[in-house]
């Protein structure tokens, strides 16, 4: 079923943005519009936030969307982090699509777990840390977060992750997206898909991301 006409729907031209040289971007911009007039988008940073030259602050700037904010970036709390999601997607006037990235992706999938999707449309969860398994020098900061769910997430969910992320190997990936019940997509060798890539606008995320809220989210959203 298609979100935005409520038709159903096999392919949809409106969000075929690969190999259009110059049409990509405004088609993106286009249906970042559309898909916000039906859920509000929210951007969850993880560990340190997301710096200017991340994606998220890109998508933030060019698409309007709302960014959670954190108390403390360098030394989270899982249980202030938590209480920050839930503030934040309460306050959502239409149900909440969140846009989360690392540690971000982690917050996003166990408060799911822990309160269910009632008020949330979606979930993109880019390159969740693998906090029970990564040997990653900065896992102690984020230990607290663990473990990961092992059960199925209570709303649509996407998994997109790297081929070579130091945080989250690719069959990994594979594993948490089973346990979840998410949609897996794979960003090619993106590294940690965050700050220290070039990415820009990430135009093959948000077609990914896009794709993925069209075939999956629900017409009607309580």
């Amino acid at each position: 079923m298609n979100l935005f006409s409520g038709r159903p729907t096999s392919f949809d031209p409106a969000w075929a943005t690969h190999g259009l040289p110059g049409t990509a971007q405004p088609n993106i911009a286009r249906a970042f519009h559309t898909l916000g007039q039906q859920v509000d988008l929210l951007l969850v940073p993880g560990l340190f936030g997301s710096g200017p030259d991340h994606w998220q602050s890109h998508w933030e700037q060019a698409y309007g969307l709302r960014r959670l904010q954190q108390k403390d970036w360098e030394t989270p709390d899982p249980a202030d982090w938590e209480a920050a999601l839930t503030e934040a997607v309460e306050a959502s006037a239409r149900p909440a699509f969140l846009i989360a990235h690392s540690l971000g992706a982690v917050l996003t999938a166990k408060w799911l777990t822990r309160h269910g999707g009632r008020r949330v449309a979606g979930a993109f969860l880019v390159a969740p840390a693998d906090i029970d398994q990564t040997t990653h020098p900065d896992v102690a900061l984020i230990r607290a977060f663990g473990p990961l769910p092992t059960t199925p997430l209570p709303a649509a969910s996407a998994v997109m992750a790297s081929s070579n992320d130091p945080w989250l190997s690719l069959p990994r990936a594979r594993e948490l997206a089973g346990h979840w019940q998410s949609d897996f997509l794979e960003a090619g060798a993106a590294g940690h898909i965050g700050s220290s890539e070039p990415l820009g606008l990430w135009e093959h995320g948000a077609t990914a991301m896009l794709d993925f809220a069209r075939r999956r989210l629900p017409l009607r959203v309580q």
